[in-house]
């Protein structure tokens, strides 16, 4: 199993959704492919992939979602579920929440909110509840929680380019006619 937090959601619910990393802000180039090739190759391998509720949250507050189209998609695939915060959850979280104040660091260096650290840790403790070996996420509080305790950590820019978006750009460069990035192409449908 493996799990993802809103940032990937995101690119693969919403075809205009954009990636930016980095402290310059930088695109991340052909970010909603990579994440639609990651998804072919989960599917493919069976593989079932968690959906934290706090992730799920962050992306259904998102101005102008319809919140039942999205919750009807993500229900109609056969390998997306939703990860609840429940009992086991809420205990992983405890136990790390009081190792950090012991800690005297419950931020862990990271210059973020108490309500944004609380989201990111259930979403780390929702994954970890529910065997995730994979966490995909772009957020630096979730990844950098995720890795302390010991969950791989996978952001888009680290997924490879499908080759069929490969030969696309390389056939578009040669002709002249590049396309401004997902133009006039809604993509695959966003979760089989």
């Amino acid at each position: 199993m493996v799990a993802f937090d809103s940032t990937i959601l995101s690119l693969l619910l919403f075809p205009d959704a954009e990636l930016r990393e980095g402290p310059e802000g930088k695109a991340v180039q052909h970010a909603r492919e990579r994440v639609l090739g990651l998804v072919r190759e989960l599917e493919d391998a069976r593989e079932q992939v968690l959906v934290p509720a706090p992730a799920l949250a962050e992306v259904l507050v998102t101005p102008g979602v319809d919140v039942q189209d999205v919750l009807n998609t993500l229900r109609s695939s056969s390998f997306i579920r939703i990860g609840d915060f429940d009992e086991r959850a809420a205990v992983e979280l405890a136990m790390r929440l009081r190792a950090a104040i012991r800690a005297s660091d419950q931020r862990e260096g990271l210059r973020i909110t108490k309500t944004e650290m609380k989201f990111d840790r259930q979403i780390v403790a929702i994954a970890l509840v529910n065997g995730a070996r994979v966490l995909y996420s772009d957020d630096d509080g979730v990844a950098k929680f995720a890795s302390t305790c010991g969950l791989a950590v996978k952001r888009v820019a680290d997924l490879p380019v499908p080759a069929s978006q490969l030969e696309l750009s390389l056939g578009e460069r040669e002709s002249g006619h590049a396309k401004e990035p997902g133009v006039g192409d809604t993509g695959p449908d966003p979760a089989p």
